[in-house]
């Protein structure tokens, strides 16, 4: 019997160390999990760090192409606008001409019409002598 007892006493002076034990374990279970989780979080970190930095280069990248159509947009533009102003001469010139053929017409019609005049009043001075 005092062996029996002797067991009952080694069994309930072991169960806290046991239990201690686990304790321990899980605790070691534990940090290990959060150095991994701790590891993974700084791994997720550094490919979002490289995903904006690329992200970034991106924009940078599309900002480049957008100043420089831009750019071409207002040389465009300024051509754009120099032609009309060209066109806009041209025009102008071009009614001036008109203008001057327009009155170059009026004068050669009063010119045959003084023409026609004068040679009406010398077939009648010729007309007049000649019945004289």
């Amino acid at each position: 019997m005092k062996l029996i007892t002797l067991a009952a006493i080694a069994a309930l002076t072991a169960t806290p160390v046991l239990a201690q034990s686990i304790q321990d374990e899980q605790a070691r279970a534990d940090y290990h999990q959060a150095k991994a989780d701790a590891a993974r979080a700084q791994v997720q970190k550094q490919d979002a760090q490289t995903q904006a930095g690329v992200s970034a280069a991106d924009a940078a990248g599309a900002q480049a192409q957008a100043n420089a159509a831009q750019s071409d947009a207002s040389n465009l533009q300024a051509r754009a606008n120099a032609a009309q102003t060209q066109a806009d001469v041209a025009q102008n010139q071009a009614n001036s001409s008109q203008a001057q053929a327009d009155s170059a017409v009026a004068q050669a019609d009063q010119a045959r019409s003084e023409r026609n005049a004068a040679l009406d009043r010398a077939a009648e001075a010729r007309s007049t002598i000649e019945n004289q």
